[in-house]
């Protein structure tokens, strides 16, 4: 890897360190980000709440787009636990690329003109104001740190290896937090991502040059069942269990929950018309769930 990628990361480790800290709220500068956050996190939950929403649709909004699980019911997290879908309830980085694509249209324009690095600013902005409105949890932090450097690394023209990166930005959440290294939710991301590089981006490789929605569907697939591939004997060994088909669950449940996310922009600015879609969307994913869970040999346990 090219020594500007490392010093790159290790600026970014020193600059942002205190970020990937539990004391790091000790800070003033710190404790008035989160305070902030927290205000405009407060304020968009009574948005919700003015809506005329039911109970199972606000707390599936909450989760997914505050990160506030606590709304969730046991029968809930039941359900999407037995079809494989509990990463969809959980913020990681699949949720931090739903909110990034809303503007990396109009950031990956800005890389190629004279305003590469404000499109940079915008993108690591965006990326990290999320991740403080949700609270900053650890799998938020994780995708947030690799996404940083590999937007960094790209605004620099250097040959970038997914892999180096990975590796970088493990040793940099290790070196800030070495108790992260026996966080079970660490272990299982970096096991995907991980899974996902030495699987899924050799055989995606061989549809680079199809078009049309084939060569995403098999993107999409090579992407869930790698990651699973490589979380199964994490989940084995730490849950005793393991969800059979949640690949299958993955391929309408992200696009599902993406076009959820997308549409519930609309509620927290106060149109209520989009209501009905939101209900319809949540209820056809929670329908699939069902759907899948009553399957054979779902959720088998050890």
């Amino acid at each position: 890897m090219p020594i500007t990628a490392w010093c790159c990361g290790f600026f970014f480790c020193f600059v942002t360190g205190h970020v990937l800290r539990e004391h790091w709220t000790q800070c003033s500068i710190g404790e008035w980000l989160i305070h902030w956050w927290s205000d405009i996190s407060v304020l968009l939950q009574h948005r919700l709440e003015v809506m005329p929403l039911n109970k199972d649709t606000m707390s599936q909004l909450m989760a997914l787009t505050l990160g506030k699980r606590e709304y969730l019911s046991p029968e809930l997290k039941h359900l999407y636990r037995n079809a494989g879908g509990s990463h969809i309830l959980a913020l990681s980085g699949m949720h931090l690329g739903i909110v990034y694509g809303m503007c990396r249209i109009l950031i990956n324009r800005m890389f190629y003109t004279r305003c590469k690095w404000p499109g940079v600013i915008c993108a690591l902005a965006l990326i990290w104001s999320f991740a403080l409105l949700t609270g900053c949890p650890m799998s938020l932090i994780r995708a947030a740190v690799m996404a940083s450097l590999l937007i960094t690394l790209q605004a620099t023209g250097r040959n970038r290896n997914i892999l180096d990166i990975l590796s970088l930005s493990i040793s940099i959440i290790v070196m800030t937090d070495p108790a992260a290294a026996f966080d079970i939710g660490f272990q299982l991301s970096c096991a995907a991502m991980l899974g996902i590089i030495l699987i899924a981006n050799p055989e995606i490789s061989h549809y680079a040059r199809k078009a049309g929605v084939f060569k995403y569907i098999v993107s999409a697939v090579w992407i869930s069942f790698a990651a699973q591939l490589a979380t199964a004997p994490l989940c084995i060994w730490y849950f005793h269990s393991l969800a059979l088909y949640s690949t299958l669950t993955s391929l309408f449940a992200i696009p599902i929950t993406t076009a959820i996310i997308y549409c519930s922009i609309g509620l927290y600015l106060g149109w209520e018309f989009m209501i009905p879609v939101v209900e319809f969307m949540l209820d056809l994913e929670n329908t699939l769930m069902e759907l899948v869970s009553t399957w054979p040999y779902s959720y088998i346990t050890f």
